[in-house]
């Protein structure tokens, strides 16, 4: 035969009940932080993808523009570039125009790339120093 003490008529359950409360409440608003965040990581995954690709763009018309060497004021030209990632491929499109000076040393090349999956467009001046050329400026729109 159990004893009940005298006074205590069910309040421990309704102690109990409040921690589990708020341990759930605690837990779901864990869980919702989670799922948004990964939620939003394929969203950073495919814009990191597509600004290396505009990077990609660019390293590739300063080699056709070193590779070009002593073409007089003629814009080198360029094919398209594929890269190719697991998820599947992106296609870049490179501009370039020639700038004034036109040859020799500070010689400059206005440079456009462009992606496919995006929206966004790489500007970019290259200049000529010496034998190599570099980035004067480059804007991401």
């Amino acid at each position: 035969m159990s004893r009940r003490r005298p006074g205590q008529r069910g309040q421990a359950l309704l102690i109990v009940l409040a921690f589990v409360a708020a341990f759930l409440l605690i837990l779901w608003a864990g869980l919702t932080l989670a799922s948004s965040a990964f939620l939003g990581l394929g969203t950073v995954r495919a814009d990191t993808r597509s600004s290396y690709a505009l990077d990609a763009g660019l390293a590739y018309a300063m080699q056709v523009i070193d590779d070009k060497n002593g073409n007089g004021c003629n814009a080198p030209k360029t094919s398209t570039l594929t890269l190719n990632y697991p998820t599947g491929t992106i296609t870049v499109n490179v501009g370039i125009q020639k700038g004034n000076p036109c040859h020799g040393n500070g010689a400059t090349w206005n440079v456009t790339v462009t992606a496919s999956g995006t929206s966004r467009t790489l500007t970019a001046l290259v200049t000529q120093v010496g034998a190599s050329s570099v980035v004067s400026w480059e804007t991401f729109q």
